[in-house]
């Protein structure tokens, strides 16, 4: 069965679902978890947000606390402040990421567009229970591996709209219920969330930790935003260590992810169990073939 996709603000035929409800409250958030139409799209970009300088970048509250450098619970790691002024925010990641890179000598982020737009990296993502892009109470979230496709692109070198994928269903998958859209800005609570990575040659699933989603909608159905929360850093280097060159490298690599994390402390061993990351997300509408 081949799904419809959206035309401008207007959705059309629900796709095939693969979410579970919302749940049996009543009032009007329950109504709006049970009525609408599901939106999907895939991912045309998926890039580790970097500072946009020493003390400001993207991300998210991951940990509901704001830290100085002093706070023992975030390992003496201190937050950022986004560009809106919002302090807190768990982003150690952040400023690793270049760092990583000279290690590698590669642009990591143009790793994972070559394998976006190659079609070997395929992320599907759906909106259930969408009444109103704008605002709406309740709506589902899902993330799946798509089975791999070479996409069209466009003359800007993105995936072009409306194109139509399968969803790979020996893969994990991952949603989340009774999100938000308020002023056309979905947002979801957190939740553990399965995202495929393809760096290095080698491709692996990534646990990310209460996982969050802040996606702009525009009026052609297109998202961009981020995706934060907290990964392992042992189960980044488990996922790259067949990586072509990268053997040598690991140890170095090791010492600084694990020197930053800021998550999950663990008063047994006086350290925290998880580092913060923040992803930068784009996508545009499309079909999903059941």
């Amino acid at each position: 069965m081949k799904t419809k996709g959206f035309s401008g603000l207007l959705p059309a035929l629900c796709l095939g679902l693969f979410l579970v409800g919302c749940g049996e409250e009543d009032g009007p958030t329950a109504t709006s978890c049970e009525t609408g139409e599901t939106y999907a799209a895939i991912t045309t970009k998926l890039a580790f947000a970097r500072l946009v300088s020493p003390t400001v970048a993207p991300g998210f509250d991951l940990d509901g606390r704001t830290s100085d450098g002093t706070d023992s619970l975030s390992c003496g790691k201190a937050d950022f402040v986004d560009s809106e002024g919002h302090g807190g925010v768990d982003n150690q990641l952040a400023p690793l990421v270049p760092e990583v890179e000279k290690f590698v000598g590669d642009a990591i982020d143009g790793l994972l567009q070559g394998s976006i737009n190659d079609g070997q990296l395929v992320i599907l993502m759906e909106m259930e229970n969408v009444d109103d892009f704008k605002n709406d109470a309740c709506v589902n979230l899902a993330v799946q591996v798509g089975v791999k496709k070479r996409p069209t692109l466009g003359t800007d070198g993105i995936i072009e709209s409306y194109q139509t994928f399968e969803p790979d269903m020996t893969a994990t998958r991952s949603y989340v219920r009774n999100a938000r859209i308020e002023n056309g800005v979905l947002e979801t609570g957190p939740f553990a969330l399965a995202i495929p990575l393809a760096i290095f040659d080698v491709a692996f699933t990534l646990s990310v930790q209460d996982a969050r989603f802040r996606l702009s909608i525009d009026e052609e159905l297109k998202f961009k935003g981020h995706l934060g929360g907290g990964v392992l850093p042992q189960e980044i280097l488990d996922g790259v260590a067949d990586g072509d060159g990268l053997e040598d490298l690991l140890p170095q690599i090791k010492v600084l992810l694990e020197a930053n994390t800021d998550l999950a402390y663990n008063e047994d061993t006086g350290k925290c169990e998880q580092l913060s990351a923040t992803l930068d997300v784009e996508g545009v509408p499309a079909f999903i073939r059941r």
